[in-house]
């Protein structure tokens, strides 16, 4: 493949890689990014694939690669996937205590998150988090969609096991 032809093929590439960026995060910043890094790998190795096919598939393996990798940075340290946390006006100790109380809740579930295996700490953050469906994650990941929803499955049961033992539930 010439460098004309590579440059032809990424260019091509980028709208798909982009939608594909887009779908995984639901904002075009991150996506670009991704895709961007995915390119960037895929010129590295540009001179090893015999034909634009071969390319195709490796743009999209590495975009994918990189929305994980991109998803991962953004979500270092914290694995809360919880609803918006909008400042409530404290007006009286019911409303203090309410607030003492979510704190506990979301200590207790970021705990018990903790304790995930990192494969499935992953695809739940993916789920809780980036409020990706089975099929997104699987097309993200290369993990099938049945694995991929009997994973999210086993991880909703071991972190309702973590906060029932934690006496939360």
């Amino acid at each position: 493949m010439t460098p004309a032809e590579f440059t032809s093929i990424a260019s091509s590439l980028r709208p798909r890689l982009l939608s594909l960026g887009r779908s995984f995060f639901g904002d075009a910043e991150p996506a670009e990014d991704a895709v961007q890094e995915a390119l960037m790998r895929l010129w590295t190795t540009w001179t090893q694939l015999p034909t634009a096919a071969d390319a195709e598939r490796l743009a999209v393996r590495l975009t994918k690669h990189a929305c994980v990798s991109g998803l991962r940075r953004q979500h270092k340290g914290i694995f809360v996937p919880l609803v918006q946390q909008s400042a409530p006006e404290v007006s009286s100790s019911v409303a203090a205590s309410d607030l003492l109380h979510e704190h506990e809740l979301r200590e207790a579930l970021s705990q018990a998150i903790g304790h995930l295996r990192p494969s499935e700490r992953r695809l739940w953050i993916m789920f809780a988090e980036a409020q990706m469906d089975a099929a997104q994650i699987a097309a993200a990941t290369g993990i099938g969609v049945r694995t991929v929803s009997s994973m999210l499955s086993s991880a909703r049961n071991k972190i309702k096991n973590e906060l029932k033992k934690g006496g939360i539930l």
